[in-house]
């Protein structure tokens, strides 16, 4: 049997290489090898799409445990422009999509925060969570990305799923002059409003000097896109509404549900937005190498995602009982046809802008401090942050007919709304005014009431790590040793403020303010169109649009006051820079995290039977502390105000404190062993973890609402949740039986303890006296007895007064003499165990000499955390989990080279809403297409198509005819070229 031998150290920088670590490596290391150690490993030179593939396999091969990968075509050039969306052409890699473009990812059943993300083997800081969001880096700089799906102790924890680090191209790592220019034009097909092409523009200069002692490298890139995205969307599907009141109520009830429950929908409304982003990427990189023992690096990275909208709604609004004309329930409980009478026609006019900004200053010193020890010292300082600019995250105005009874010019009112979700992908809605008007005027438009919310969230991160390998030159099966220590402190804040809702003469004839002229007749009639039921099919296929700015401008200057009374102003903030503004911070949440990391791990290779066989066998300990902040309004008493109606008695806002520990102990053990010539078995168990969600973490202690008895409500942080545990086996079989040909069929189980669940206990809160059930409680109830008086709490409440002498309608306050209250108090506990299971397929196949190549993939998932679409109440469940899989026909010869790729995700758990209701995302899939032609060494035009077929998205609520949401955003086509030096 032939075997792929290594000699002993060259086995431990092979795998420090498959573990994407190879930028780390002296870059003279391995010319202190024997030069016979020259033949024994292939070197890779063919680029294109087919040189990218054949390198991504033999990382996968010579890894130890389970480790796919994608590499660069050629310098400046990745294989699609969006990282996500070459991820998830990976076995068993899902992504979720923000705006059309690839963001997030779900590796083997698990969502984003069960994923960590490094570059060049340094954590990256996320914000709002955990989740690192792939849009924000561009890919020109990028020469590798590799997902881990076994562990290893000498990589950082927090990814249960997987670990996928980002490599960057290093000079010393290829001495000499290397450069390349980029340019693209960008059409996206579903842009109305911008640029109907946009550019992009990259490169990259990578040159050393002095005897390849010294090495510069600096890239950059900016690419801009314009798009518009359509949606339509039911803001929430309420349990058990009662419509008995209704007078006249026509009802179809087809409910087979044994407990009766039905969903009422809250609305049905069309939107778009206008969409434009703009994404700016830079890196330095300096390296210098005084002799062939040490390697210095020091390198900044620089990331800005810029992101405005312009945005429109319009529908119909419920009010959820009471005004029912007719109704259609069906089998599931669901109502699939509703109308109304009465209400008001609105639109929603909103804009905002986002920036998302990263950056990271990293240094690096490895020395090879003997011929068989190596040290690694690496440090790096990075941030994110995610906030709303100008005007903010978001800022809408309502307008619409404004009707009032009593008005001089009272404008038309709707006289019965409807929707239908019972035919089409989405619903129909109509509705049909007052005095047989047959459509809204602009003489009818006003202003209801307007918002804006302002929100920040930043991460500042700051890691240590100290890195040792001891090779193994004697005889042995021991080849190497990696041991070493890391630090890493993380901060999370997030800050939120918003206005509350700003009075715009709701309760006026607002219209009254406004010239007919502002308004605008727009004909919708295309909207959608990629849904059954949108598009032509729409019964509602007009809106009214106007300028925000007008609009709100007036708006400040409206009289709120009832006519009859005095007279003074709308209250609104004070624009700045003629923007509306948010107001104060109402929340400003702090978590600190300080992981202390201590590893070790042991590397083998033998023979066995005459079989190849490796294995490494590690150990992790990580003890972390976290500390919590939050600004809180602490309640210091109750006061019944009157019958049924309580308030709080608030204090100042002050931060309260929170901290927690936790410590844990993470084996791993990979065993590699060549069963036959070019085939591979892998056997991997290991211990992950994931960190709780970062806002579970935070300290705060909300009163939710108003005290009233059986609705004490209280929301409490827990700083002290354990992490997300996992045991982990994976098992694999893999042949590799021609150059860039492998097919690969693996299993994998994974154990997960500590999954939270909000869990609701009775408890006191400080000293907060409960009233209504206290002494003086007692005493008015013994006392309406005796007056043969029904003890409401109304009768409760006048006699407490009477009795204690003051006056009717006084508040009452709790004292010493009640009792303390028992409030419903929920907090985030780690209580859950779940299983997961899968299978992994995988083929490559390069047909010869002919150029033609066929990838496929598949992934099965399995697991006891699936969500139950009937049950009512709270559930466990795991979102993410769903099967996935990729196809993809290429063709690389003669300087053409071209993919066609199809990659499909089957519907998966999104989330639950506020009613614990499952969200589910349906099923999607896209085609993409990318040509390149090299016209000579130097220059390569290319061709890009991206969601080919212009596929759509759609979210709902249990059942299918529950629609939540469905976008629409169109194909994209960039066309370019590069030039290298």
């Amino acid at each position: 049997m032939n075997h792929t031998h290594f000699k002993k150290k060259q086995l431990a920088i092979s795998l420090s290489m498959a573990m994407g670590l190879s930028a780390l490596i002296p870059h003279t290391a391995v010319a202190e090898e024997e030069p016979t150690a020259k033949t024994d490993i292939e070197v890779i030179q063919v680029s294109g799409i087919r040189g990218s593939l054949v390198k991504s396999m033999d990382i996968k091969r010579q890894s130890a445990g389970v480790v796919d990968a994608i590499t660069s075509e050629d310098i400046g050039k990745f294989p699609d422009t969006n990282l996500a969306e070459s991820l998830q052409r990976i076995t068993g890699v899902s992504i979720d999509r923000s705006n059309g473009e690839g963001s997030k990812i779900t590796v083997r059943g698990f969502g984003p925060e069960f994923n960590l993300v490094t570059l060049n083997g340094r954590q990256m800081p996320t914000t709002g969570g955990r989740s690192f969001d792939f849009a924000d880096i561009a890919t020109e700089s990028v020469s590798g990305v590799e997902v881990y799906k076994t562990a290893r102790a000498d990589i950082p924890s927090g990814g249960i799923g997987a670990t996928v680090n980002i490599s960057t191209a290093k000079p010393l790592s290829n001495p000499g002059l290397h450069a390349s220019v980029g340019a693209k034009a960008v059409h996206d097909t579903s842009n109305e409003t911008g640029k109907d092409i946009t550019p992009e523009y990259s490169g990259i200069y990578s040159n050393t000097f002095n005897d390849d002692k010294f090495g510069i490298l600096i890239s950059g890139s900016v690419q801009e896109r314009d798009n518009r995205e359509q949606s339509m969307a039911v803001d929430n599907w309420i349990p058990n509404v009662d419509i008995s009141a209704s007078p006249g109520l026509s009802l179809t009830d087809n409910n087979q549900r044994a407990d009766g429950t039905t969903w009422y929908p809250q609305n049905a409304g069309y939107a778009f937005s206008d969409n434009t982003r703009k994404r700016t990427n830079g890196q330095l990189v300096l390296q210098y190498a005084p002799s062939e023992k040490l390697t210095a690096t020091l390198d900044y990275t620089y990331s800005k995602l810029e992101f405005e909208k312009d945005g429109r709604s319009f529908g119909v609004w419920f009010n959820n009982g009471g005004n029912v004309n007719s109704a259609n329930i069906n089998e599931n409980g669901t109502y699939t046809q509703v109308s109304e009478f009465g209400g008001d026609y609105s639109t929603n006019l909103n804009r905002g802008a986002t920036t998302n900004e990263n950056k990271s200053l990293g240094l690096n010193l490895d020395w090879q401090v003997t011929d068989n020890f190596n040290i690694e010292f690496d440090a790096h300082n990075s941030s994110a942050e995610s906030a709303g600019v100008g005007i903010g995250h978001d800022a809408f105005m309502i307008i619409g007919n404004t009707s009032c009874d009593w008005c001089e010019n009272p404008t038309v009112n709707i006289d019965e709304k409807m929707a239908d979700f019972s035919q089409g992908e989405i619903p129909l809605i109509d509705m049909t005014l007052t005095n047989g008007q047959a459509e809204i005027l602009p003489s009818d438009m006003g202003t209801l009431f307007a918002g804006v919310n302002k929100d920040t969230n930043t991460n500042d991160l700051d890691q240590y790590q100290l890195k040792s390998t001891w090779y193994n030159e004697n005889s042995g099966a021991l080849s190497s040793i990696n041991f070493g220590v890391s630090h890493t402190k993380i901060e999370f804040r997030t800050t939120q403020s918003y206005s509350e809702q700003l009075a715009a003469g709701w309760w006026l004839n607002s219209a009254d303010w406004y010239d007919d002229s502002l308004f605008t007749r727009v004909d919708s009639s295309g909207l959608l169109d990629g849904f059954s039921g949108g598009g032509s099919d729409k019964l509602l296929n007009y809106y009214y649009d106007a300028d925000f700015n007008e609009i709100v401008a007036i708006a400040e200057s409206i009289d709120c006051d009832h006519p009859d009374g005095g007279i003074g102003a709308c209250s609104w903030p004070a624009d700045v820079n003629g923007q509306v503004q948010s107001g104060p911070i109402d929340n400003d949440h702090r978590v600190s995290e300080k992981t202390l990391s201590f590893y070790t791990q042991a590397n083998f290779e033998t023979e066995f039977n005459d079989m190849y066989v490796t294995m490494a066998v590690g150990l992790r300990y990580e003890k972390t502390d976290v500390e919590s902040k939050s600004l809180e309004k602490p309640a210091a008493g109750m006061t019944w105000v009157n019958g049924n109606e309580w308030s709080y008695n608030f204090g100042e806002q002050t931060f309260s404190n929170g901290e927690g520990s936790t410590s844990e102990f993470l084996p791993n053990l990979d065993i590699n062993v060549e069963v036959a010539q070019d085939v591979m078995a892998r056997f991997s168990y290991s211990r992950t973890l994931a960190r709780p969600p970062v806002n579970s973490l935070r300290s705060t202690t909300s009163f939710l609402g108003n005290p009233k008895v059986g609705q004490r409500k209280v929301a409490v942080g827990n700083p002290d949740l354990k992490p997300f545990v996992s045991d982990n086996i994976d098992l694999s079989l893999e042949y590799y039986y021609g150059e860039g040909s492998y097919m690969s069929a693996g299993y994998y189980r994974k154990q997960v303890e500590n999954f939270i669940v909000n869990v609701t206990t009775q408890e006191t809160m400080g000293d907060i006296r409960d009233p209504f059930i206290g002494e003086r409680a007692e005493q008015a109830r013994e006392d309406l007895a005796a007056e043969g008086i029904t003890p409401s709490d109304q009768a409760i409440h006048d006699k407490i007064n009477e009795n204690q002498g003051t006056e009717q309608g006084t508040g009452i306050t709790g004292t010493a003499t009640d009792p303390l209250a028992i409030f419903d108090v929920a907090r985030d506990t780690n209580v859950e165990t779940g299983n997961l299971w899968g299978w992994e397929l995988a083929a490559q196949h390069m047909f010869g000499d002919t150029g033609f190549g066929l990838v496929a993939n598949a992934t099965f998932v399995f697991g006891d955390v699936e969500a139950d679409r009937d049950a009512v109440g709270y559930q466990f469940a795991l979102p993410g989990l769903s099967d996935s899989a990729n196809f993809s026909a290429i063709y690389d010869l003669n300087g053409l080279s071209a993919r066609l790729s199809y990659n499909w995700r089957d519907e998966f758990l999104t989330g639950f809403d506020q009613h614990s209701s499952p969200i589910f995302t349906e099923s999607y899939g896209q085609w993409d297409i990318n040509v390149n032609y090299a016209v000579n060494e130097q220059l390569t035009v290319f061709v890009e198509g991206l969601n080919l077929t212009d596929e759509t998205q759609r979210t709902y609520v249990r059942y299918s005819e529950q629609l939540l949401r469905a976008n629409q955003y169109g194909a994209r086509y960039n066309i370019g070229f590069r030039y290298a030096f």
